[in-house]
């Protein structure tokens, strides 16, 4: 375990790794307790960005071995000893493909290929079906394994083939009782998946489990042709929601205790912070990593509301949260008109925003016609502006990605009454 210092007691630049520092979802570590012990079951970890996902898939890894610390979070206590040997890897841009996907797991020595008696070598690309993968495999023992032989392979069927050999000679080496556990984080970066649905089919009886991980609102945007393995997916389906304020809290706490409670956080500053994060524990890492470190600075031990208030403006004056940043000033430009409504929408709880009632107190409050305010929020949902927002259905709107709401909410005001650009 790495030392814990201020500048580490949050992560807001990656997952929690530390169980230690993992705060909350027992209903869904429960859930994936049962996944786990389902017969065939694959696995789907989805939900908006900035929840959690990636860090709960961390911990799926630790309970995949009985690791004490996580086992130890669940609520039902599973009714088996898990011992499966986890996989992790990470979706880039270069595994655009269910074939590329297959070949990084086949030649990264960080997940199969260390294992497996053969190595795969990406040979050439087919110029026809769309993303299909060449490999060549060369034993290494000398001796053929089952179907695998050396030679070039050029189709989709055998790459397939060729990984699930791969799987099944590590399940029957005893490694581990139950088999691999594959954990693929940000599946949603794949852009063809074609050709999942049959692989889910092909690998359940070889005691593989997949756990794909991602952003999606709902399983049919993060798999493809998800209604035939149906089955496979009925145990694993888990849908990350925002966490509730209480877990947001712990996030605060057990940074607190891994610094050995020299610093705290006062009650009005956690109830702020968790607040305006709205079930976000990104923003919980991000502000209580700039407000520790600026309560520090100042000599102090308590971390004030004004002083978590002030870290926020640091972090957008800084850009300290780059994504969100750009993507805020590009959809508010030189106007505080946009910005006023962006931010009115923004503010709203729910998640399809009506916009009769707002257009109404938007003009009363601005001075202007309601129907100059649907030319602001037309903008808003424009690529021009980002399109920060789109149409949910008649007269009712809703934010592209509810991690950029929650910091168009919380984030200090750009610009000033009167700062209009030309229209």
């Amino acid at each position: 375990m790495h030392e814990v210092t201020p500048h580490n007691a949050f992560t807001p630049a990656k997952e929690v790794q530390d169980i230690e520092r993992f705060a909350g979802r027992t209903e869904l570590l429960d859930g994936l307790s049962g996944a786990l012990q389902a017969d065939g079951a694959q696995i789907v970890l989805y939900g908006q960005r900035g929840i959690g996902k990636s860090s709960l898939a961390r911990v799926l890894g630790q309970m995949a071995t009985n690791a004490p610390e996580a086992i130890s979070r669940l609520s039902i206590a599973p009714q088996v000893k898990f011992d499966y040997f986890p996989v992790h890897i990470t979706c880039d841009d270069s595994i655009d493909s269910i074939d590329k996907l297959l070949l990084r797991l086949l030649t990264d020595s960080g997940a199969l290929a260390d294992w497996i008696p053969f190595k795969v070598v990406e040979h050439k690309r087919t110029t026809e079906g769309g993303g299909k993968v060449g490999i060549k495999v060369v034993e290494l023992s000398g001796k053929k394994a089952g179907a695998i032989t050396e030679r070039a392979v050029e189709v989709e069927a055998d790459l397939q083939t060729t990984f699930i050999n791969a799987c099944r000679s590590i399940v029957n080496s005893g490694v581990s009782a139950h088999g691999l556990l594959i954990i693929i984080d940000e599946f949603d970066r794949i852009t063809n998946k074609k050709g999942i649905a049959s692989l889910l089919k092909a690998i359940g009886p070889e005691k593989v489990t997949f756990a794909m991980v991602g952003v999606a609102g709902d399983i049919n945007e993060l798999i493809a042709d998800h209604e035939s393995v149906t089955r496979q997916l009925a145990d694993g389906n888990i849908r990350v929601t925002p966490m509730d304020r209480n877990d947001l809290a712990e996030i605060i706490s057990r940074a607190m205790t891994a610094l050995n409670d020299k610093y705290a956080f006062e009650l009005a500053a956690i109830n702020w912070i968790t607040s305006i994060a709205k079930g976000h524990p990104f923003y919980v890492h991000l502000i209580g990593k700039h407000a520790l470190l600026r309560t520090i600075q100042a000599g102090a031990t308590v971390v004030t509301e004004s002083i978590a208030r002030e870290a926020l403006a640091d972090i957008a004056m800084k850009e300290s949260a780059p994504v969100q940043e750009a993507t805020y000033k590009r959809a508010v430009g030189h106007s505080y008109v946009r910005e006023r409504i962006l931010k009115g929408f923004a503010g709203r709880d729910e998640q399809e925003i009506y916009t009769t009632e707002l257009y109404s107190e938007m003009a009363r409050e601005l001075g202007v016609d309601p129907s100059a305010i649907s030319v602001y929020v037309g903008h808003l949902a424009s690529d021009k502006y980002g399109a920060v927002i789109s149409k949910a259905r008649d007269r009712y709107y809703q934010f592209n990605d509810s991690l950029f709401k929650a910091y168009a909410a919380a984030r200090p005001y750009e610009r000033k009454p009167g700062d209009h650009e030309p229209e």
